[in-house]
């Protein structure tokens, strides 16, 4: 199809060339041969160009963050021969190889492919992988089934396959239960179960989204039966798709489109949509009383060990530094999971792994096991459960090297346990740009790469420091409370905790709390 001639480039290059990429033919093809435009469509194959001229990540698609013990042993072998022998987990559940060679790129691709994995719609204006909280499936507190949910989504023709030509990227998360695990209020739909006469239906929430400019989703309906929910979902894509901002990326996303409509006008528009595919039952959904969300706080505080709802089985949480795993420390953990537990991992939001279905009996063995490889199990959502992004070591719109930062924070504060269990629970996020991957917008304290002014007329590298943001109730966006160098982040949040510490009103405040109470203006005169 020929584009348009008024469109922008990227508009063209998505109607001009086809994202589904022949890689073996890639492969054969010299570098200097492929255009920036065919290298930035890669990414509907899950394949970005990384900083290194001629290097790639891939990303796989793992729906809901599980994989069979062979999946990951799959994975486990391909980064050992191709990605100098290591995978990142994300904060959207899934796995990433780095430092692939082009004429490998098809290797990856297809090897994952013959366990049943697929990099299609890793990356691109598409919609993404989906999430969900790591308990789903396995809470006592579960309701209905979002594995089926986000199984049925992950898999629907029309939105994996037909709506890949979106104004941005578009990302779904579906909840077990009314609770913060799955991120819904960042999420362009965010669907929560809800019970009704013994009935489960689902709330949809729509139109959030962090980057540069965050937003917090917005209650669209109130109640959408079951049966109605892939309708709903595919609708709630469509109207992206038609009234997505496609002249300037910065305003392309869901949020901007929800935010300027307000959520009953966007609920309107999908209802119209609905009826135009003369979907049957638009009776029985029920538009939101109010826009404002009301999410409970998150299940996950600290355990090591959680059971399960099936009797006799348990999960039990490993803690990954960095997200960072190299094959040595992967094929630890295939062992134990299949000689100890049941098969299975789950890849967290906060970049970590979670082993499902260990047996009561293997517990106490598989705990051990893993202490005595080095792993660690205590910490989670506290002081040293850090996530990162790969900042200036492998992206372009990097300012700051947010590995560097996790570790400087990591090695310096995560081993004095005193020090963390006195200050509770504590979610520290590090993104090295505006672009927010690592979702410091929503933690309790996030650090934003920034650059500063030297004498020397150069710059150094630093951070701006945020803090009391959540995902729970309506959610909140952290507030700007300082900015700091890299040189100075060890005593710098050493700072801000001790004032947590000296000022809470008691050790049941968290420190999400005491930000909200104090507010920011006298946070800040706090520090002075």
């Amino acid at each position: 199809m020929t584009a348009q001639p008024e469109l922008t480039q990227v508009e063209r290059d998505k109607l001009e060339i086809n994202p589904d990429f022949d890689f073996r033919k890639i492969a054969e093809t010299p570098f200097e041969k492929i255009t920036p435009n065919e290298l930035s469509m890669f990414k509907w194959s899950g394949v970005y160009h990384q900083l290194q001229p001629s290097f790639f990540m891939i990303r796989v698609v793992t729906p809901g963050g599980l994989m069979t013990t062979r999946q990951f042993g799959r994975a486990v072998d391909l980064a050992e021969e191709f990605a100098q022998g290591e995978l990142c987990i994300t904060t959207r559940q899934t796995l990433q190889f780095h430092w692939i060679r082009k004429e490998d790129i098809y290797k990856i691709i297809e090897g994952m492919a013959e366990v049943g994995i697929t990099t299609k719609n890793g990356c691109g204006d598409v919609p993404r992988n989906i999430i969900g909280s790591s308990l789903a499936g396995v809470s006592p507190q579960q309701i209905g089934d979002s594995h089926k949910i986000i199984q049925m989504l992950a898999t629907d023709p029309e939105i994996r396959d037909l709506q890949r030509n979106l104004p941005r990227k578009h990302k779904i998360s579906v909840a077990f239960a009314n609770e913060a695990g799955a991120q819904t209020l960042m999420n362009c739909q965010g669907w929560v179960p809800v019970v009704r006469n013994g009935t489960v239906g689902w709330k949809l929430h729509a139109g959030g989204g962090l980057g540069a400019r965050p937003y917090l989703a917005k209650v669209i309906f109130d109640w959408v039966p079951e049966n109605l929910v892939l309708d709903v979902a595919r609708a709630t894509v469509e109207a992206f798709r038609r009234h997505g901002d496609r002249r300037n990326r910065a305003f392309a996303r869901l949020k901007i489109v929800v935010d300027k409509m307000g959520a009953e006008a966007f609920a309107d528009v999908l209802l119209n949509i609905l009826k135009e595919r003369d979907i049957q039952g638009l009776e029985k959904i029920e538009k939101a009383a109010s826009p404002v969300p009301s999410i409970g706080k998150m299940f996950l505080n600290g355990q090591e060990v959680i059971p399960q709802k099936q009797a006799g089985l348990n999960v039990v949480r490993v803690m990954i530094p960095r997200s960072e795993l190299k094959t040595a420390q992967s094929r630890i953990l295939l062992r134990l999971a299949d000689d100890l537990g049941g098969g299975k991992v789950m890849f967290t939001n906060r970049q970590n792994i979670e082993l499902h279905d260990v047996p009561e009996k293997n517990v106490a063995a598989l705990l051990d096991a893993l202490h005595a490889e080095g792993f660690r199990t205590s910490g989670h959502e506290h002081l040293p459960d850090i996530v990162a992004c790969v900042g200036t070591t492998m992206c372009k719109m990097a300012v700051s090297d947010s590995p560097d930062a996790y570790h400087r924070l990591y090695d310096a504060l995560a081993g004095d346990e005193t020090y963390w269990k006195e200050i509770g629970p504590l979610r520290i996020n590090i993104t090295g740009c505006p672009n927010n991957c690592a979702h410091a917008w929503i933690a309790d304290i996030g650090l934003r790469g920034k650059r500063f002014r030297n004498d020397a007329g150069g710059s150094d590298e630093g951070y701006t420091v945020f803090v009391g943001g959540k995902l729970s109730e309506a959610g909140k966006i952290a507030e700007e409370l300082c900015d700091i160098r890299t040189a100075e982040i060890v005593p710098g949040l050493r700072k801000i905790l001790n004032l947590y510490l000296a000022k809470r009103k008691n050790s049941a405040e968290t420190f999400c709390d005491f930000c909200e109470r104090i507010g920011i203006e006298q946070f800040r005169e706090f520090l002075k």
